[in-house]
């Protein structure tokens, strides 16, 4: 089964065309599919006329958030009541074209485990929407190491086993390929058709920058630290007490040669702070690494992915008839 997640907030005008263009570009796909589209607390109508079409459309299931909580929250609700073995997310707002979904789905089986959508035409405007994106995308490949380009598109797919992997939170799903390379995915990135909006209103503007840009922070520190966090917290420790002890000893170079005693010498403050820094980041350093055994132990979490397993049934097999 495919399964295709749609994040809805306030695109009543274009769900009904949407739904015809799934249908139309899945027509020809030998397999079942279900569309479950995840209102984000729409004020516009929108979840009256998703719960209509509902009734309507057999391959249509709706989720209903009780309020707005982003795009990344939708995907995250999205993702865990998917059923099919493939999954495709895209925007409702039809600037992602349905008609792309058969050609990334057959790229995905080429042997990749998520196809990323690239709009190369982006067709929206240079100043609040290209330029920050621009900029946005390059500075998260420059940190993280991603190859992906458009990492803020919503036209991706995945197969099943990818998305049971992540855990979405905050404006996550900017980085959704980025959390994907990290847990060994296989990507890919196809050239999508991009169209500009011809009904609703943008919901992006300049003020997810600053969302980014933290979410970014977050992003580098679980890919590089998530299962050893007293190597940031260390270092910076163990430079400031480094610091703080080469300030000392000048402050005693200067109070036995030069006569300029403690009192008289702001420098002695600045060590010792330096050295509460320190052992105050040290301390944060060791109370990490608790909480993450203890995250990892108490859900039977491991920091590791396994991708296939080989020859274990034969020895479950094995073992369960008394064959050695």
């Amino acid at each position: 089964m495919i399964s295709l997640l749609l994040p809805v907030y306030n695109e009543k005008p274009n769900l009904v065309r949407l739904l015809e263009e799934i249908e139309t570009a899945l027509a020809g796909q030998r397999r079942p599919y279900e569309v479950i589209a995840v209102d984000d607390g729409s004020s516009d109508g929108s979840a009256q006329l998703l719960e209509k079409l509902a009734s309507e459309k057999p391959y249509l299931k709706v989720l209903m958030f009780r309020r707005n909580h982003g795009q990344t929250a939708a995907f995250d609700a999205g993702f865990r009541h998917a059923s099919g073995e493939i999954v495709v997310t895209l925007d409702s707002d039809l600037q992602n074209d349905p008609a792309d979904i058969p050609r990334m789905i057959a790229k995905l089986e080429e042997g990749f485990d998520f196809v990323s959508g690239w709009r190369k035409n982006r067709q929206d405007g240079f100043v609040l929407r290209l330029l920050p994106s621009r900029i946005a995308n390059w500075l998260i490949r420059r940190i993280t190491g991603t190859r992906v380009h458009d990492l803020g598109c919503s036209l991706k797919v995945y197969r099943r086993e990818i998305i049971q992997e992540l855990h979405l939170y905050g404006e996550m799903h900017r980085f959704i390929a980025v959390l994907a390379e990290g847990v060994g995915a296989r990507i890919a990135e196809y050239e999508v058709h991009h169209r500009p909006r011809v009904a609703g209103v943008s919901k992006y503007n300049l003020t997810r920058t600053f969302k980014v840009l933290l979410d970014l922070t977050t992003v580098w520190f679980l890919q590089g630290f998530q299962t050893k966090p007293i190597y940031v917290f260390g270092t910076v420790g163990g430079i400031l007490i480094g610091l703080s002890g080469l300030l000392s000893t000048y402050v005693l170079y200067e109070k036995f040669w030069l006569d300029i005693f403690v009192h008289r010498n702001p420098l002695f403050t600045i060590a010792i702070f330096f050295a509460l820094v320190g052992v105050q980041f040290l301390a944060i350093g060791l109370l990490a690494e608790l909480l993450i055994r203890i995250y990892f132990q108490s859900q039977d979490f491991r920091p590791y992915t396994i991708a296939r397993k080989i020859g274990f049934e034969r020895q479950d097999e094995a073992v369960g008839s008394g064959r050695p």
